[in-house]
């Protein structure tokens, strides 16, 4: 599935602003569908397991077969499904104060890894490996029916930005209020906001606003 095709399923769900300007990574779309939960407004996109199901599998990083397994699972157990998503947003934003620091040049707290390995710990009974094109990967077991496993492509996806020669390349968004992080995909490393034509301008208009009062002056 391509962004835009993503970006259609989920269309009318806070969280579609995940896949109308992708990070570049799943874990990375996953952080930034908590840029509205950060702001003013503290709304949160993901609101509970049935979103985060849908967001996965509007992500392509479960099958629609798994989805409804995972619905169904939930169906029978709800405690147990909020407990699985209250871990996934405690996630999220975990991983974003890592993976911020890591793009702001700040100080990464131990505590913050170690809830990483953690979650990496729980996650990884439900990974297998599978043949791709230029080797193997791992992903989720198809066959896997517990609610813990939901987390599983997440914690993959992060662990695997995190080992990687990729991470040099992350980048937050310029624009003081947006949250976004993504990878540059740049040649000379140029890019600089999430989405030009949403904070670029912004930015734009705001510095030539600028401009204009101290000519004024």
């Amino acid at each position: 599935m391509n962004t835009s095709t993503a970006f259609r399923r989920s269309k009318g769900r806070p969280y579609a602003e995940t896949f109308r300007c992708p990070g570049g990574a799943l874990c990375l779309d996953f952080c930034n569908s908590g840029q509205s939960a950060r702001g003013p407004s503290g709304t949160e996109w993901i609101a509970g397991f049935s979103d985060l199901i849908d967001w996965l599998e509007a992500a392509r990083a479960i099958t629609g077969g798994q989805a409804g397994g995972f619905r169904r699972a939930a169906a029978a157990s709800p405690r147990a499904a909020a407990q699985v998503w209250g871990r996934a947003i405690k996630f999220r934003e975990t991983l974003f104060r890592v993976l911020n620091a890591k793009a702001e040049g700040g100080v990464v707290a131990r505590e913050d890894l170690s809830h990483i390995e953690t979650e990496h710990a729980r996650a990884a009974p439900f990974a297998r490996l599978s043949r791709t094109g230029e080797g193997y990967r791992w992903s989720l077991d198809p066959s896997a029916a517990a609610l813990d496993a939901a987390m599983q492509p997440l914690v993959e996806s992060a662990l695997s930005l995190l080992t990687s020669a990729k991470l040099e390349r992350l980048r937050r968004c310029g624009n003081s209020t947006c949250y976004w992080l993504f990878i540059d995909e740049t040649k000379n490393h140029s890019r600089r906001w999430c989405e030009m034509a949403s904070c670029g301008n912004v930015l734009k208009v705001r510095r030539h606003r600028e401009k204009a009062r101290s000519a004024a002056r």
